[in-house]
């Protein structure tokens, strides 16, 4: 019986350590201003090699009305290709290191560049500009990739 009673605490025990941790994690996460994404080029798109999609996320104080944003993370990735005809899919994490400021509003960016110069943008159908993490919205995106005119 001593055995059984042992036992059953030690299992409540571990039950209360793990849910512990789990919902540490959870807080943790919801402290960060962690975005993660899919870029999504459409097969319809001109083949490219040789460029830089760059992706930004940047905060802002929403009652600021001329206060520039502040860059809270920059995320290249160099020598992106696309080829005519594929779907390029591709997944990234942005702002995991940065703390919340639940004050703020953020939004990202995304530009592939060739020489320093945007030939294609990333956006978000339906929304004029890509806001994430507070006042509702989500802190998991996906963009469609279109050339620039």
């Amino acid at each position: 019986m001593r055995t059984l009673v042992m036992l059953s605490l030690s299992l409540m025990v571990s039950v209360v350590i793990v849910s512990t941790a789990t919902s540490q994690e959870g807080k943790e996460a919801k402290n960060t201003a962690k975005v993660t994404g899919t870029f999504v080029l459409p097969k319809e798109l001109e083949s490219f090699d040789g460029r830089v999609a760059e992706i930004r996320l940047y905060k802002i104080h929403p009652q600021l009305a001329d206060a520039p944003a502040d860059l809270v993370e920059k995320v290249e990735l160099k020598d992106f290709a696309h080829t005519k005809g594929t779907e390029t899919k591709k997944e990234f994490v942005i702002g995991a290191k940065a703390k919340l400021e639940k004050d703020r509003k953020y939004y990202l960016t995304l530009f592939i560049l060739k020489d320093d110069q945007r030939t294609h943008m990333g956006e978000v159908p339906g929304k004029f500009l890509c806001t994430v993490l507070t006042n509702g919205e989500p802190n998991k995106v996906t963009m469609k990739v279109k050339a620039v005119r």
